[in-house]
This record gives structure tokens, sequence and C-alpha cells, in this order.
């Protein structure tokens, strides 16, 4: 299918009726990939203005989308280790609403730290995340009324207790961001370009990557998971084992610690793309790359997770381009190809 949008535009209740996040997207222009952002909204507004995609004419409520039909893909990792995950979320959404308008998008992947929160697994999370929290569940409160004051710690004098309420309110399976997330894919394929948070392995897809997909969403949106194949699916996206879609490493090494390991990785991931229709190249995070970006086997897979926010290791944003057959690392503000310069 070449759906791109993932809602539908009539509001439905039926449960049935809920949308899944796309499995594959066709983009018309060039695909700007973005790796870890772990709450640094610096330095997401760094990474969108080095794709060309985020201009300064906006302000913090509304940002300004100046990438015409560019598509772009966040790898997954918003959550944790910074203070500011919610305005990151929101940002990219109110991005993906102006791109739209004109034959882009930005969606938005799973990755560990988004299953970790979900999970109710908060060591990650910073004292200014869980204010960020706090103050999100009073905005919602103030929306949909005093009913949902207890979901969010409203009702907590302890400011520790109310923070820490109002995150499980909010992120468990079927709390308001849970559901936001739900939306977002595991397993995103960009016309020839696949984009997973760690790994996809060869069984991945065999299983079959759409079921991958609508067992984190069902999960995250708190439907209980009994029938065996969506519990396998769900371990395979997003189980705790090394070799998960959110966990995986196989191809994240920076330095193969010798050629053998690194022919071996290569024959994974040339049996993975090859059991994918259509598919060139592999786009992960989750490892970050002390080097910057950067490409191994025959550019068969990427690595882009740079670690650029402060709560990592505060690198420079860099930004992967695939513009048809066209590779590149972005490592200062976006010019059009033609008008590189040497340097």
């Amino acid at each position: 299918s070449s759906s791109s949008t993932s809602t539908p535009s009539s509001p439905t209740s039926a449960a049935s009726a809920t949308p899944y996040p796309p499995l594959r997207v066709v983009a018309p222009g060039r695909v700007c990939a973005l790796g870890d952002l772990h709450g640094d909204i610096g330095q997401a507004r760094r990474a969108l203005a080095i794709a060309g995609v985020l201009g300064d004419g906006g302000d913090g409520i509304n940002p300004e989308w100046i990438g015409g039909n560019t598509t772009v893909v966040q790898v997954g990792d918003i959550l944790d280790r910074g203070d500011d995950e919610i305005a990151i979320l929101i940002l990219l959404q109110k991005l993906h609403k102006q791109a739209e308008k004109e034959g882009g998008a930005v969606y938005i992947l799973n990755g560990n730290h988004e299953v970790l929160n979900v999970s109710g697994d908060f060591r990650y999370v910073t004292q200014g995340a869980f204010q960020e929290s706090m103050r999100f569940g009073e905005h919602l409160v103030n929306l949909f009324g005093k009913a949902f004051e207890d979901a969010f710690g409203g009702k907590e004098d302890d400011p520790r207790k109310k923070a820490v309420k109002a995150r499980v309110g909010l992120f468990s399976p079927g709390g308001p961001l849970a559901q936001q997330m739900a939306m977002h894919s595991t397993v995103l394929i960009v016309n020839d370009t696949v984009f997973a948070h760690g790994g996809l392995l060869p069984r991945h897809v065999e299983f079959g990557l759409e079921r991958l997909n609508s067992s984190v969403a069902d999960w995250m949106r708190g439907k209980e998971i009994t029938d065996e194949k969506d519990r396998m699916a769900l371990g395979m996206a997003i189980g705790s084992v090394k070799d998960s879609v959110v966990w995986n490493r196989t191809f994240s090494a920076e330095n193969f610690s010798s050629p053998m390991e690194r022919e071996r990785a290569c024959e994974v991931l040339e049996k993975t793309l090859a059991s994918i229709e259509g598919a060139k190249r592999l786009v992960v995070g989750h490892t970050p790359q002390l080097g910057g970006c950067n490409g191994e086997c025959e550019g068969k897979i990427w690595r882009i997770d740079v670690g650029m926010s402060f709560g990592v290791v505060g690198a420079d944003p860099q930004v992967l381009e695939i513009d048809g057959d066209n590779v590149r690392v972005l490592k200062t503000a976006y010019a059009p190809a033609r008008n590189m310069s040497k340097l």
C-alpha cells in the first residue's frame, strides 16, 4: 500500500476502526532521517534546521515548516535523558500538520526508551521531564475537566509523588501519550529505505512487519495481548531480548571487531533487505556513533544516532538525507546539492 497519512479524516469511536501506524509510505521528495533526540529540544531544532525543514520564522508555539514535500523520519528515543520530551513530540506533530499540506510528512518511530516509559520504567527520566509531565497533566485536566484530576496526580500533595503519578497517567498503556505513540511505527519503509530504531533481522520480516507494528500499537493503547501470535509479535518488536527491533545492535558497531564479524553482519543485513520488496538500505539509531552518521556494508546500513542530546554526549547534530539514489550526511544548514561548494 502507498498510504502516507496515518489518521482517517473522520473521527471514529469504534476500536476496530482505529488506524494502525503505517508500514510503507511513498515520499514524493527527499527523505531526511534524524537520530535519537532524548529530550533535548534545542538540539532537535538544530537538527531540523540542518535538514532544511524548520525555518526561523516561527515561535515556540507555531514552528515554521519550510521543507516543502520533504519527508522527515525520526528513528525513536525522543524520551528520557532530557527535560523537553513532550515539547519535542508536540513540535514534530505541528510540523507534520504543516508538511502534509505541501506533500511532506514527519514520521516518528518507537524506540526502546518509548517502550521503557510505557512499561513504567522511569529510571532514565530527568527531574525536568517529571516536571514537564506534571505540567502537561495539569494542562489536560484544564482542558478535559476535573474528572481526570486523579489520573494525572492532581490530588497528590507531595510534588515528587504528583510528578510520578502524572507520568504514569500519561504514558501507561491507554494513557494519552501512550495512545499518541501507538500511531508511531516500529518499522517504517519509505520508498526503498527501511527504518527501525535498533535493527531488523530476517525472522522479523518472515513473521510479518505489519503485525509487529500493530501489536505494539495495541499494547500502547492498553489492549490486552492474549493471542499467541500477537504476543510473539510484541516480543520480536520490543522484548528486552537482544534481537528485538528496538533493542537490536547487530549492525550498530561503529568499528566491527574483526573482518569476520563485519562479514557476518553484512550477510544478515543482505538477507533482511532481500526479503523486503524493493528495499535497498536500512537506517537505524539506538547506538551512539562517536564519529557521526556513517554507512557500512556498501551503503546498505546507515547508523544515525550521533548522541546529539546533552543528556548523552551533546554532539553536533547530523542528518541523513536520501534523495533518490543519493545518500549524504548533512552537518550544516541545508543547501540544495547542486549549490554545494567543494568544501
